[in-house]
């Protein structure tokens, strides 16, 4: 007698839902670890995470605002300062358009008789000049500012407010050259032309006796005195003599 026949095939749908089964009761301890919220004893003593994030978050807009606040007072105080820059120049460039326009200097022409004079006054060491207090005032201040002018030591008073100041030649050149460019500038009735021609004419005529030998010393003397003239008739009604003046050596 045959033998009893084998039970039928389990079908393609029971043989899947057997391994999910499996499946499911293997990887369940894993599912449920990942799947639950994680409560360690540090995320419960430190709080929220999401609390922890605002104050990171909080803390770094605070260090960007002193930043931002360090760099703006340096702006501003950046600022200030070219404010104040552009004032000054502001303030310089309208003075120089309020200035009015200088006078250029005229220019002296050097006639040879002048420049023989101050080669003449070159080949002497010195000059003793003796003049009013006031003239010798004008003579400094028209000097002063010559790079060839040397105030003397020695100035000494003398009587009637006269002065005696003894000059180098190289003062005396920068004494004629200063004299001679007043007389050529300044105009007539100023009184620094005739003044500064007539001490000129002075030196001028003391240099050209010069001799070429040893001699005296130099003097030049700007002090013309009243001398009284021969009176063949007497005293004139007023009982005065006459006079006359000029400009003696």
């Amino acid at each position: 007698m045959a033998g009893t026949a084998p039970e039928a095939a389990l079908s393609e749908e029971s043989v899947r839902q057997a391994v999910r089964e499996v499946f499911a009761q293997e990887f369940a301890p894993l599912v449920e670890h990942l799947t639950v919220p994680v409560t360690t004893t540090e995320e419960r003593t430190d709080g929220d995470p999401a609390e922890q994030l605002r104050e990171t978050l909080s803390e770094a807009a605070g260090q960007v605002r002193e930043e931002l606040s360090t760099m703006l007072e340096e702006a501003r105080a950046g600022f200030a300062y070219l404010a104040q820059e552009i004032a000054g120049l502001r303030t310089a460039v309208d003075e120089l358009q309020t200035r009015p326009a200088e006078t250029p200097e005229p220019v002296v022409e050097m006639s040879r008789e002048h420049t023989a004079l101050l080669r003449t006054a070159a080949r002497i060491s010195s000059a003793d000049l003796r003049c009013h207090h006031d003239t010798w005032e004008f003579l400094t201040t028209l000097t002063a500012g010559h790079r060839h002018f040397r105030v003397p030591p020695r100035v000494t008073d003398e009587a009637d407010e006269r002065v005696f100041a003894p000059l180098s030649g190289r003062s005396l050149i920068a004494l004629l050259i200063s004299l001679n460019g007043v007389s050529a500038a300044a105009s007539d009735g100023s009184g620094d032309r005739e003044l500064a021609a007539s001490v000129y004419e002075r030196i001028e005529q003391r240099l050209t006796r010069l001799s070429s030998g040893d001699g005296e010393r130099v003097t030049i003397t700007l002090d013309d005195r009243v001398t009284p003239e021969p009176d063949t008739d007497g005293d004139n009604q007023d009982g005065e003599t006459g006079t006359q003046s000029g400009w003696g050596a």
